[in-house]
């Protein structure tokens, strides 16, 4: 069999033909038998000779064939053009949080250094390690999953920030007297928080609902009870004048604009994502 015949009788077997199947297709190919794009395309009418990697594609196929996410089963996901690892124990890395990191970097960019960030929910760490290597401030990433927490320190040796980016196990918010960040309070906190309601999570992709963690989705009837504790712990670990950023749900800026007003929160601006809906959200501590 050539390479572009495994291509093809892989992707007849699924019913989406899409340009999207095609591509994880191709690049389950490539991850399985070692070749870089440009090998790919020019092996491609080559007969494959590796047995092992071959067995190794026939399993990825099977998951991909289950939705299985092609993230989870290559093990890794691109965000700001870095590799992270990835696995169940966290959220896959979306494109609209890259606008959330890339607000918070500007805002970082123009405060004095040294710059502390609190980044609540880490999991595999886009937010706190891209925000380090772009901004070089330092973060304390928060994660009450063990497994979450795993998947972070390996994206923290793999991107060399281990002296940048600290690794907190906690519900939200750092235990009083952390020596991760000496003074305890931070100018900005961050966070990418679960905001889908559980009728919104009925409603979701097999690839979503079956396989990503259904804690790091999920916060309560409409979606916002994650964002309210944050909105209201937040004012005990920002400086005075500290910002808060957070990525929220489609529909939900009206909601979230009374719970940080209420909170204390003042300027408060939302920022659009790539399909035009109001995604991020930034504010400031009055």
């Amino acid at each position: 069999m050539r390479y572009s015949e495994l291509f093809h009788s892989s992707l007849s077997k699924f019913k989406d033909g899409s340009v999207e199947k095609k591509l994880e297709i191709e690049i389950l190919i490539r991850e399985a038998f070692k070749l870089s794009k440009t090998d790919y395309w020019i092996k491609k009418n080559d007969v494959i000779t590796d047995e092992k990697a071959l067995q190794k594609f026939s399993g990825w196929l099977g998951r991909l064939l289950k939705a299985e996410p092609l993230a989870y089963i290559i093990e890794k996901k691109e965000s700001f053009s870095r590799e992270f690892y990835v696995n169940k124990n966290v959220l896959i890395p979306r494109p609209e949080t890259e606008i959330l990191i890339e607000e918070a970097a500007a805002l970082v960019k123009k405060m004095a250094a040294p710059v502390t960030v609190l980044d609540i929910g880490t999991g595999s760490g886009i937010i706190a390690v891209n925000l380090a290597l772009e901004t070089g401030a330092r973060v304390a990433a928060v994660d009450s999953s063990k497994g979450a927490l795993q998947v972070l320190k390996r994206n923290i040796t793999r991107h060399h920030v281990e002296d940048k980016v600290f690794p907190v196990c906690a519900d939200l918010f750092p235990p009083v007297g952390n020596p991760v960040i000496e003074s305890g309070l931070f100018d900005v906190i961050v966070s990418n928080p679960p905001y889908v309601s559980p009728q919104e999570w009925e409603n979701l992709p097999p690839g979503v609902k079956d396989y990503e963690p259904r804690q790091a989705l999920i916060a309560g009837e409409g979606g916002t009870a994650v964002i309210e504790r944050i909105a209201a712990g937040a004012r005990d670990y920002l400086k005075p004048g500290g910002s808060l950023l957070l990525e929220i749900g489609c529909g939900q800026a009206v909601r979230v604009e009374e719970i940080l007003r209420r909170a204390g929160f003042v300027d408060i601006e939302f920022i659009k994502d790539y399909s035009n809906i109001l995604r991020i959200v930034r504010s400031k501590l009055k």
